[in-house]
């Protein structure tokens, strides 16, 4: 037999303001969770770049009458930027760790992960090609760098329209930006621009996210303060 009390504790847990309540705690836990990995992410994209193309700079002005870098200088750089890449898998990978999404929601962020593969690609195979037409290594140097981070800047932008996240959306305006006015600079004055630019906007964009992460949990434990 159901007494009154039992009756009245049913209909209050099963109120729509309490199921939306619990829905709502619940998308915050999965964001939190997403994102608790993404300022280290950021941090490390930030570092590469800081690092790698101030080492590019410091290389070139070392022989300005030959416009590409040394062997070992190009191969520190892009052991820089592989080390983020694997790091940043590592720690996705990390992030979605018993997780379980939408079948769209895989299919978004499996589209998303291999486009910048498979761009990287394209993009390193036009400029070999445009090599083969005569272009200059002068003019490689202009074009690698400021192309690579205009489609990282596209992407970025992708990522802040795919996921709603403001500081991935700053992050490509910038780096659009950035590869503009890169191309348009002496060599090597680019690298260092994008070395303090580049970098820095990376570190700054980890800070916010970090920032940005900090609220979220306070805001969780709130309402999970509200939901006790």
């Amino acid at each position: 037999m159901t007494t009154p009390d039992d009756t009245s504790d049913d209909d209050a847990a099963l109120s729509p303001e309490r199921m939306l309540s619990l829905v709502h705690r619940q998308q915050q836990q999965i964001t939190a969770r997403t994102a608790a990995f993404v300022p280290w992410m950021l941090l490390a994209w930030g570092v590469a770049w800081l690092a790698g193309f101030l080492v590019l700079w410091a290389d070139v002005r070392q022989h300005p009458d030959e416009p590409l870098p040394t062997l070992a200088a190009g191969v520190t750089f892009a052991a820089l930027l592989i080390a983020a890449g694997v790091l940043s898998t590592v720690l996705g990978a990390l992030s979605g760790r018993g997780l379980r999404g939408t079948r769209r929601a895989a299919f978004v962020g499996i589209v998303y992960g291999n486009t910048w593969w498979v761009g990287g690609i394209v993009l390193f195979v036009i400029g070999q090609a445009l090599a083969a037409h005569g272009m200059s290594d002068a003019l490689l140097v202009v074009f690698y760098p400021s192309v690579f981070i205009f489609f990282s800047g596209i992407m970025y932008l992708m990522a802040g329209v795919i996921w709603d996240a403001a500081p991935m959306l700053v992050l490509g305006i910038w780096s659009v930006i950035l590869a503009a006015v890169g191309a348009s600079l002496q060599h090597p004055t680019a690298f260092l621009v994008y070395a303090i630019a580049g970098g820095g906007a990376f570190l700054v964009v980890a800070a916010w996210s970090a920032w940005w992460r900090r609220g979220a949990r306070r805001s969780l434990a709130q309402t999970g303060d509200d939901c006790a």
